[in-house]
């Protein structure tokens, strides 16, 4: 039980790092960020294959010159991997943003306590 929920945290340490290149497509950042990315995703691999030893022959690590859309893509790979089928995991890949967030205080011109 406790190697399946280090798994689960590792997963959603995956979606972060993705999340984060994303952003870094999107707006650039300072040159160290999209490495220290990589890095991460390499140390999270190392880990999951320690896990699932069954991994070691699908995924590998990544070179220092991958790109960020190459360490983006292999991020989102190997998260699928782990994903169960859930209703909720089917439903945050549809909506590419996550849970639903709501928002309480304003809504329109109407305020509500």
């Amino acid at each position: 039980m406790e190697r399946d929920r280090e798994i689960v945290k590792l997963v959603n340490v995956l979606h972060r790092i993705a999340r984060a290149l994303r952003h870094i497509e999107w707006t650039g950042v300072p040159e160290d960020a999209p490495r220290f990315c990589l890095q991460q995703y390499n140390r999270v691999l190392r880990r999951l294959r320690e896990l699932e030893p069954a991994i070691s022959n699908l995924f590998t690590e990544l070179p220092e010159t991958a790109g960020t859309a190459v360490v983006r893509i292999a991020t989102h790979e190997l998260a699928a991997y782990f994903e169960d089928e859930s209703v909720e995991s089917r439903r945050r890949r549809r909506s590419h943003c996550g849970p639903v967030r709501v928002h309480v205080g304003v809504a329109g011109p109407h305020r509500y306590w």
